[in-house]
């Protein structure tokens, strides 16, 4: 009977501490994202991209990652192939959260950087034709909200819509994209 005692109070201890665990300041957690770009060609423009979170209290924290964007432009029979390479800081502000903080909304801005390359460096086509965009280093600004579920301390799931303004590209400006991330705490 004195050993079931202790398990009971054993299981209300660590039910009480992993609660606590929660949204601390300076609680790490690698992110892991995927996800399809809004734009109006093929289903074949995806993002990926991995991240560290550092939580600074309340649901607000400060991020850091790097992002793979792969798209693909038709001409004629083939493919033209723009990948962007990306690295990301920002902080995010929680705008709702439930009371025991299981699922949160927050708001996300970023600055980004990093490289876009079309069609691998190479400006002629197969008929002759000349690609006239270039592959240039690109700088911008992000924006993401995102819903942020607690499916325990240390597993969140982070489903979002954000956005990325580029600059130095002779593209399309706006970067849309949604996607869904999985989150570990550390």
């Amino acid at each position: 009977m004195k050993r079931l005692h202790f398990y009971i109070i054993g299981l209300f201890l660590i039910s009480f501490m992993g609660k606590a665990q929660r949204l601390i300041p300076k609680l790490k957690a690698i992110e892991l994202n995927a996800g399809l770009l809004l734009n109006n060609s093929t289903n074949k423009n995806y993002f990926i991209s991995t991240g560290l979170t550092i939580q600074a209290g309340k649901g607000n924290y400060s991020f850091f990652g790097f992002e793979y964007l792969r798209e693909s432009k038709n001409y004629k029979t083939v493919a033209i192939p723009i990948d962007t390479y990306i690295a990301e800081a920002g902080y995010s502000l929680n705008l709702l959260a439930d009371r025991n903080k299981n699922i949160l909304v927050n708001f996300s801005i970023s600055a980004v950087a990093g490289f876009e390359n079309i069609n691998k460096a190479e400006e002629l086509l197969f008929d002759g034709a000349m690609i006239l965009n270039e592959s240039n280093f690109v700088y911008g600004a992000g924006g993401k909200i995102s819903v942020e579920v607690y499916v325990s301390d240390r597993l969140v799931l982070v489903p979002h819509i954000k956005t990325k303004v580029l600059w130095n590209i002779s593209r399309d400006l706006f970067r849309p994209s949604a996607g869904f991330g999985i989150r570990i705490n550390l």
